[in-house]
């Protein structure tokens, strides 16, 4: 058995240090990477939320401006002379502003209380189908405004789910609203509740707007992104409402899938599951 001598061991302990300083040093570039890629990502996180307020500065003041600027005209048809046609159109356009204004606040709110973690679910079955149609009937102002039809595809089977109604329905606004946004003129977007083959309820929307690429779609699914830039209806972006959306059905335990192609339109599905399959899931993780 070999001894070590006095210049062995002086060697060994100067590699030892030597690994030390190393695994130190390493260390200390580690954790100053970890602390500027957090610096910037919180800076990435507060450029986005100024944008997304400036850009609703702008959403909230023009509907506003509008239904202020109409409402007078009405207050004052004598002095401009208005014909009846032109009092329906501005109250038409009174309705359409102050809808556009609703969803605009909804949103806001919305955000705020995901952002806050201050959401609460109270969860029970849910008729889908009627769900649906509620939705549909509170997207017609939005729709009509826009020159777009909404048509609901019927389906025999009943399709009941297990959520938070109020949660479903401001996913299911969202969403309606995202497909009017996109579409364009004259087009047709379906919609339709069916069963799928596992029983999940199941949802589906879909356009025949422009479409959006896989980057376009993980951005539209990031809170305050948007895909595009722009006042203009046809060029805005789904904004932050896809992200509320697909957040409050995958807190209900549900599925939310976006298939997308540029040139042919979007469809998006959202499934719930079925009472007796939430119920057992609710059972297997109280076990665990």
């Amino acid at each position: 058995m070999r001894t070590l001598t006095r210049t062995d061991r002086a060697s060994s302990s100067l590699m030892a240090a030597f690994a030390s300083d190393m695994a130190e040093a390493m260390a200390v570039r580690r954790a100053s990477l970890e602390a500027k890629a957090a610096r910037a990502e919180a800076e990435m996180s507060i450029k986005a939320r100024a944008e997304f307020l400036a850009n609703m500065n702008h959403e909230l003041r023009t509907p506003l401006n509008a239904i202020i600027g109409f409402a007078t005209m009405l207050k004052e048809g004598e002095t401009y002379t208005l014909t009846a046609e032109q009092r329906d159109s501005y109250a038409d356009y009174i309705l359409q502003s102050a809808d556009l204004l609703l969803g605009h606040i909804n949103t806001l709110l919305e955000a705020a209380a995901l952002d806050g973690g201050a959401l609460t679910l109270e969860q029970a079955g849910i008729d889908c189908g009627a769900a649906l149609d509620e939705a549909v009937k509170r997207a017609k102002i939005v729709a009509d405004a826009a020159k777009v039809t909404i048509e609901v595809k019927s389906d025999r089977a009943r399709s009941e789910g297990w959520g938070d109604g109020v949660r479903l329905a401001q996913a299911l606004d969202h969403i309606i609203r995202t497909a009017v946004k996109f579409s364009p003129e004259g087009s047709r977007i379906l919609v339709r509740a069916s069963v799928e083959k596992d029983g999940w309820a199941e949802i589906a929307v879909r356009d025949r707007g422009p479409g959006m690429t896989e980057e376009e779609i993980a951005k539209a699914l990031q809170a305050f992104r948007e895909t595009h830039r722009g006042l203009d209806r046809s060029f805005a972006g789904p904004g932050v409402g896809l992200a509320i959306a697909k957040t409050f059905i995958e807190l209900q335990g549900g599925r939310f899938t976006i298939k997308s192609k540029i040139g042919e339109g979007t469809l998006i599905r959202v499934a719930l599951p079925t009472p007796k399959a939430a119920q057992a899931a609710g059972d297997m993780k109280m076990a665990g």
